[in-house]
């Protein structure tokens, strides 16, 4: 650069994880932030002439682009350390649902405010927070509303039932009151108010979210579908998480999960958590659809759900990106999600070559953002300025051999120094600065 440029914020002197089209890692880096977006992404000298409102000194620091999490239930916080050892579906009919049917408002928004902070202290500034308790239009809409004023990005995507099914009885649901509360109609009308109040393109917009593929009426996911086409966004659910669900749907509809939504054509632009009892079938059709995957190797393990087909998935060219699912699972760390989605595969298969630190780390970046159609997830010009700062000077980051192998396999969410969302600062020297 011969001439002196412009920039909000000027981070140099880390390593940065670009992500770029040529996965380039710069030791030492420098980023231009100008406005929303990167304008520069460089070695320090390359960049040199960039005069920023702000300078950070960033040597002993990895830069990596922001976490997207694809997948989430914030408000389920409120039942950390609950459950232990319960499968899927006792653990949802017999606590986490009811629980669902009796919390309030006020605790819900607590929970979610909660858990969106602990979330960008992890690196974390996209979240898909499956919002099923309560649905009401209100709740929705604070609900997004708290989201936000985190500074957090990201689509409440709200949690919808309609009428009980006879596979939904099959589960346990039938004892539920306010779940099942609402017709299919209701669903979809209190569906497009929020989405009408939070549309696309909103710092936090609203997605449809027919709860789960298996047991919600077919009519509830046809119309929703329809309703994010007519919005252009993007549809959420669960699919295939249990390996009772392909079985009772095709007892049920004489046709599997996958099968179903591909004959009906609603596959283009969902995205769907789990995804764990494929067959070969299923994966060629998720992967032909561009359909989104949410991975939650985390609270597969935790509710011994099974463990994902992540090589085949990636080996088809399926998009696939990271999810935390809920805190009473785990917590919300996108890099315990990486160190499990490489640790789980390897020991499923014995093969330590079968998911590499790299591929999970692109999952947790590009692959989310792909997934939920924004434009970040790389350290690159044009994109947004969406990144996390990681301390790598402390003793356990010694030696420093290898950026995203550290990354991975020894850093911690709670690594995180600074979060930046949009070009904003949201989190610096152990505090969220948009919020108490």
């Amino acid at each position: 650069m011969t001439h002196e440029e412009h920039c909000d914020l000027l981070l140099t002197g880390g390593t940065v994880i670009t992500v770029d089209d040529q996965r380039r890692v710069l030791e030492p880096g420098a980023i231009a932030i100008r406005g929303e977006e990167i304008v520069a992404v460089g070695t320090v000298d390359a960049i040199a002439g960039y005069r920023a409102n702000r300078t950070i000194n960033c040597e002993g620091k990895l830069l990596t682009p922001g976490f997207v999490d694809c997948h989430n239930h914030l408000f389920e916080s409120m039942l950390r350390g609950v459950g232990e050892g319960m499968k899927l579906w006792p653990w949802l009919s017999k606590l986490m649902q009811p629980f669902g049917d009796r919390i309030t408002r006020e605790e819900a928004v607590a929970a979610v405010t909660n858990c969106a902070l602990e979330a960008i202290r992890n690196g974390t500034t996209y979240v898909v927070d499956n919002h099923y308790a309560p649905t009401d239009f209100e709740t929705t809409l604070a609900v997004a509303d708290v989201i936000a004023s985190t500074g957090m990005r990201g689509a409440v995507a709200r949690g919808m039932y309609g009428n009980p099914t006879p596979i939904s009885d099959r589960f346990g649901f039938d004892v539920l009151d306010r779940t099942f509360s609402y017709s299919v109609d209701d669903e979809i009308n209190i569906t497009r108010a929020a989405m009408e109040a939070r549309p696309p393109g909103s710092q936090v917009e609203v997605w449809p979210c027919p709860e789960n593929i298996s047991y919600n009426p077919q009519e509830l996911i046809i119309r929703a579908v329809a309703l994010a086409r007519e919005f252009g966004t993007r549809w959420h659910s669960h699919l295939a998480e249990d390996d009772t669900e392909q079985g009772l749907y095709r007892e049920q509809f004489g046709a599997g999960l996958v099968e179903w939504l591909h004959a009906e054509g609603l596959l283009e632009g969902g995205t769907f958590a789990h995804c764990i009892w494929l067959d070969e079938k299923d994966i060629e059709i998720l992967a032909d659809k561009a359909a989104g995957i949410a991975h939650c190797p985390v609270s597969n393990q935790y509710l011994a759900t099974g463990i994902m087909r992540l090589p085949d998935l990636r080996s088809a060219g399926a998009i696939i990106g990271l999810g935390s699912d809920g805190s009473c699972c785990g917590n919300q760390d996108l890099v315990l999600a990486m160190h499990q989605a490489v640790l789980l595969q390897r020991v499923n298969t014995l093969d330590p070559t079968i998911v590499l630190a790299e591929e999970a780390f692109e999952m947790a970046t590009i692959g989310g953002a792909s997934q939920v159609g924004i434009n970040a997830g790389q350290l690159m010009p044009g994109k947004r300025a969406d990144l996390a700062i990681f301390g790598v000077d402390a003793p356990p980051a010694k030696p420093f051999n290898n950026a995203i192998g550290h990354l991975v396999y020894n850093s911690r969410g709670s690594d995180v120094e600074l979060t930046i969302i949009g070009g904003k600062i949201v989190y610096e020297n152990g505090r969220c600065t948009m919020i108490d």
